[in-house]
């Protein structure tokens, strides 16, 4: 059975359907050949359609939708089939009306109806630029609330890493120190403490990508946009900046204020419940629970490692260079850090010359080249359909020998081009060699082993 509230709507749509069509069908009220349409009916009926529209204003400041689809086309659309009819096509009829009107006030009293109207409408489209602002809210809510729900995982990843390896740091730093560790375990110690390294420069990468991303939380302007506060305040004012329309018309739009500021305030809401959970990573204090890292910016995560990393590795170095002092030994590991750098960078550069994609490429160039089998496949039909004696079947047939024999000159260019590749492959792999061997040189005289 429908309720009441069915009802009603059913009731609200049919007058709706009779309006429009009283308004778009003259003559449809006809009564013994007299037409009902006065100045006066279309005015109400103007009237009831904008209510209408501001009706469906009305729940769309309520939405909290985040789609173009569900948000500025519903505007568009109220404001296509209620709002803006009178305004396009309506007030031609009205103004021909108006014009046989013999009674003067009932003219000047449509007159004004009708200015005020247009007036009126004009203020309206407003409204989809508050619909527009109001769904960037709710995106901007939205962003904000799943940063906050992601905030505990996120900053965990960050910490729980450093967590289990900072005690392990205070750990060799003290065997280090008491001078309980062998040469072997010292070496151990730098093997493990390469790892430690890696992870914390990742963490620290990652960590500021993070704060990249969360810059347009941190940025969001913390005051309403300026234009969207002098709507909201017409709005209030809409009785006195249109008296002459109906009450109820110029009565709604004070009621929207408060729902859109809803959003406004919705999204200060959250902007709180994100600086709250945000707040200690963005202000560099999520590892102040980690002793061996609470001193370093997160750029500088990875220097507690690389601190020990060298104290290591002088200790490895006196053992073997004891006539120098620790000063020249830490310089001379500075140097050996700063030179392997530059081998690494330098091999890298070189293995990018002869890569196995530029190997696979080259190679599959050549087995393209000239056309391949498919192009002798072609030649070969080409040539069934040609008499023997032809100048076409003899360069058909030069072309395909030329190619099966692979002394095609795109072949042979391809050919050339492999065995200028090889030649630098072989190149690189001696220089590489050499960079290698000295590497390995430079870090037996202190004592070290290779890292590359």
């Amino acid at each position: 059975m429908n309720s009441r509230a069915d009802r009603a709507a059913k009731r609200k749509m049919v007058l709706t359907v009779l309006l429009l069509w009283a308004i778009f069908a003259p003559g449809a009220f006809a009564v013994e050949g007299k037409n009902e349409r006065t100045l006066e009916t279309i005015m109400e009926a103007y009237d009831f359609l904008v209510k209408q529209g501001m009706d469906g204003v009305t729940t769309l400041l309520k939405s909290t939708k985040q789609e173009k689809s569900e948000t500025e086309a519903v505007w568009d659309d109220l404001n296509e089939r209620f709002i803006s009819v009178f305004s396009k096509i309506g007030h031609f009829e009205f103004d021909s009306l108006q014009k046989k009107e013999k009674d003067e006030s009932k003219a000047n009293r449509a007159a004004e109806w009708a200015n005020s109207m247009i007036l009126l409408i004009h203020d309206l489209q407003a409204v989809g630029e508050v619909v527009a602002w109001q769904r960037q809210i709710n995106r901007d809510i939205f962003q904000r609330e799943y940063d906050i729900e992601k905030a505990p995982q996120r900053l965990a990843e960050f910490t729980d890493r450093l967590k289990e390896r900072g005690p392990r740091l205070e750990t060799i730093a003290k065997d280090l120190t008491s001078g309980r560790l062998s040469s072997a375990e010292i070496q151990k110690c730098l093997e493990e403490l390469g790892w430690i390294r890696i992870a914390a420069e990742n963490i620290s990468g990652s960590i500021v990508r993070e704060i990249g991303y969360l810059e347009e939380d941190v940025k969001l302007k913390k005051e309403m946009d300026k234009r969207i506060e002098k709507i909201l305040e017409n709005w209030k004012n809409m009785k006195a900046r249109h008296p002459n329309v109906a009450a109820e018309l110029s009565d709604a739009p004070i009621a929207w204020v408060p729902l859109a500021k809803k959003h406004w305030q919705n999204l200060e809401k959250t902007r709180e419940d994100f600086d709250t959970a945000y707040g200690p990573f963005l202000e560099g204090k999520i590892m102040k629970d980690i002793p061996v890292f609470r001193d370093y910016t997160y750029e500088e995560l990875a220097r507690p490692v690389i601190a020990l990393q060298v104290d290591l590795r002088t200790a490895l170095a006196a053992a073997v260079q004891k006539e120098k002092s620790v000063e020249e030994l830490r310089k001379e590991l500075a140097r050996d850090e700063e030179l392997s750098n530059k081998e690494r960078e330098r091999v890298r550069v070189l293995y990018q010359k002869v890569s196995p994609e530029k190997s696979r490429a080259l190679q599959l160039a050549s087995v393209r080249a000239a056309g391949g089998v498919t192009r002798v496949r072609e030649l070969q039909l080409i040539m069934s359909r040609l008499p023997l004696d032809s100048p076409e079947y003899k360069k058909a047939s030069e072309e395909a020998v030329l190619i099966a024999d692979f002394r095609h000159p795109d072949q042979l260019a391809a050919a050339r081009a492999i065995d200028e590749f090889e030649a630098e492959t072989k190149k690189v792999y001696e220089e590489v060699g050499k960079i290698m061997e000295e590497h390995k040189k430079r870090k037996k005289s202190l004592g070290l082993t290779s890292d590359f």
